[in-house]
């Protein structure tokens, strides 16, 4: 068998699904070091207050999400709850104990948005070996 990219558009056989992995419109870059996990991703077109991070079990829920924005008869922008112009949401697995004061966070004038997990010493357990 032949593996060769197609020049369609759509790729190989004219279907999208054949072309390979396409890229995340917004991907974060994880980076681990000695003292803490370091989440970073460019988040355009959103603002600080679209953006929420959860603390669940076993890793980090990071969401944008902003309101479609309509214009009534006067030309006047109105938010509308029903509908969305755009959600991005990640979730970001984290393999050692954290609690809530554990997690920092920072959104850039560029758009990026930057969460620390501190490796809290105080939040793990070591098993020792007989």
């Amino acid at each position: 068998m032949v593996n060769r990219r197609s020049d369609h558009p759509f790729g190989l056989f004219g279907f999208p699904f054949f072309s390979g992995p396409q890229p995340q419109p917004y991907h974060f870059d994880v980076q681990d070091t000695e003292n803490e996990l370091i989440m970073e991703g460019k988040l355009e077109g959103f603002e600080k207050e679209h953006i929420t991070i959860e603390a669940v079990r076993n890793g980090v829920v990071i969401t944008a999400e902003k309101p479609a924005e309509t214009k009534d008869d006067e030309g006047d922008e109105v938010p509308v709850q029903s509908h969305h112009t755009g959600k991005v949401e990640r979730f970001i697995p984290v393999y050692f104990p954290f609690t809530e004061s554990d997690i920092s966070a920072s959104f850039s004038e560029d758009k990026v948005l930057n969460v620390k997990v501190a490796k809290n010493k105080a939040n793990r357990k070591f098993i020792s070996i007989e």
